[in-house]
Formats: C-alpha cells, sequence, structure tokens
C-alpha cells in the first residue's frame, strides 16, 4: 500500500535536513565560551611576538588535542585511527617547523611511517591497514598544517602572522556572536566577513606588517574566502558536524587559510 502523501514528507524532511547540517558549523554556547576566545587571542598573540618556538608550543598543543579528539570521535563511530599517533603528528609538525619547512616535512613523514606501524600491529581492527593509516594521517595532518603554518609565517614575517591572528579572530567574532543566535547558517560567516573587510581597512592604513595596501586587501580576501571555507573542512574532517573536537573548532578557520598564507607570504617576501 502507498503511503500517504503526509507520511511521505515527513519520511523524507530529514533527509533533506540533514545533508547541509553535514556541514554546518555548530555554536557552543555552553559556558564562558567569549571569555575563553579572549583568553585564546591574548595567548596566541603573546606566543607569535615572542617567536617561532612558543607559537609552536601554542598552536602545535592546539592542533595535537584536535588530532587526538577527532580520532576519538571516529573511533566512536567504528574507525580505528590512533589517537597518539595523531596527536603526536600534529604536534611534531608545528614543532618541526622551528626549522623551517624541511622540519615539518620529516616530522609528517614520521608520523606517516608510525601511523603505519600501529595500524599494522593493531590485530583487532577489522579494516585493511591501509585504511586505518588513513584514517590516523587524517586526523593528525590537517590540524598539523595550522601548526607549521603559523610557526613558518611568524618566520617570516612576524607582523604577517599577528595580522593573520587578528583577521582570523575578527572573523571568528562576527561569526559567533551573529551566528550563535540567527535562524540560518549564513547570518555568522557574513557578520564575519564584515569584519574581515572592516579590519583589513584598517590594516591596509596601518605598518603593521611589509605588504602594500594592495597586498593587504588580496591577503584579506584570503581569509574572507578561508576562514568559512576552514569552517566546513573541519566538518568534514569529523563523522558529524557537531562532534565534540573543540580544539579543532578553535582552529577551523585556519585549516585553508594559514597554509594559504604561508605561501604566499613565502612568495611576497
Amino acid at each position: 500500500m502507498a503511503k500517504p502523501a503526509r507520511a511521505r514528507r515527513a519520511a523524507a524532511a530529514p533527509r533533506s535536513r540533514r545533508a547541509p547540517r553535514r556541514y554546518a558549523v555548530p555554536y557552543d554556547t555552553a559556558g564562558p565560551r567569549v571569555r575563553l576566545g579572549v583568553v585564546w587571542f591574548l595567548v596566541a598573540a603573546t606566543a607569535v611576538v615572542v617567536g617561532p618556538v612558543p607559537t609552536a608550543a601554542v598552536y602545535g598543543g592546539a592542533a595535537a588535542v584536535a588530532a587526538a579528539q577527532s580520532a576519538r570521535c571516529w573511533r566512536r563511530e567504528g574507525a580505528r585511527p590512533n589517537e597518539v599517533v595523531a596527536a603526536a603528528m600534529a604536534g611534531a609538525m608545528a614543532g618541526g617547523a622551528c626549522f623551517g619547512a624541511s622540519g615539518a616535512g620529516v616530522a609528517l613523514l614520521g608520523g606517516v611511517v608510525a601511523a603505519g606501524v600501529v595500524a599494522g600491529g593493531d590485530r583487532k581492527s577489522p579494516h585493511p591497514t591501509v585504511v586505518d593509516v588513513g584514517s590516523t594521517i587524517q586526523c593528525g595532518m590537517f590540524p598539523g598544517l595550522v601548526g607549521l603554518s603559523m610557526v613558518l609565517l611568524d618566520r617570516f614575517d612576524q607582523g604577517s602572522a599577528l595580522a593573520l591572528l587578528v583577521l582570523v579572530s575578527a572573523y571568528e567574532i562576527g561569526d559567533y556572536v551573529v551566528g550563535s543566535g540567527a535562524r540560518t547558517p549564513y547570518e555568522g560567516p557574513a557578520a564575519g566577513l564584515v569584519a574581515v573587510v572592516v579590519v583589513t581597512f584598517v590594516l591596509s592604513a596601518t605598518p603593521v606588517y611589509t605588504l602594500s595596501f594592495s597586498a593587504t586587501w588580496i591577503f584579506g580576501s584570503l581569509v574572507a574566502i578561508g576562514a568559512p571555507a576552514g569552517q566546513l573542512v573541519a566538518s568534514a574532517l569529523l563523522p558529524t558536524a557537531a562532534g565534540p573536537a573543540s580544539a579543532l573548532r578553535r582552529i577551523d578557520s585556519l585549516l585553508l587559510v594559514g597554509p594559504a598564507w604561508c605561501w604566499g607570504i613565502g612568495l611576497v617576501l
């Protein structure tokens, strides 16, 4: 017997809503989130000002926790990424960047080897070894890219690293303040983009770093595009967008724009 039209609509509605929500950015309003955000900004800015080693400690630590949380989320869904290896890979990539891009590359290769050794010895896993290796690399490499990008950027040009931190923080403030109370998923990112435009205008008019007026707007545009895209990538890296990975959400706006800025500043300077 055919289902009534109302029943068919009720059955189809959850499926139609699940697709966009798979990548929707969750806004956690429980607890002192604004104060924690301010503390994070002050700690990160201080580390960038002091030098690459403190920057590696701050961003490498955040990347390591993000990698471990991501691996834990996937293990709850039946996957078998190794939390320790993923966290070590992410943290080591940031630490290795203190010695340059080659140091970060060695750390990444070491993490890949460690992931292969650990996955090959996991007798409880029902998956092929290559699948478990890929899961561990996925959890560790992307947060590690954020850490190494900020460290390398701090080595290239400290002012540029600070400018990126300010721009990304402006986006996150606008996104959170508006998006946490919005009815649609677009209002928060739109507010964040407005904040980026305002801060880019301020940076272009002050000698904060060595870029020209036009270059400042080009790099500001990278933040305007890459910050919201990075949030979507973070959702894709988790089994569900609302997965408990607060450290990954702390650095998700830098997932794409961090490497892009690092590469671009390296070319310009």
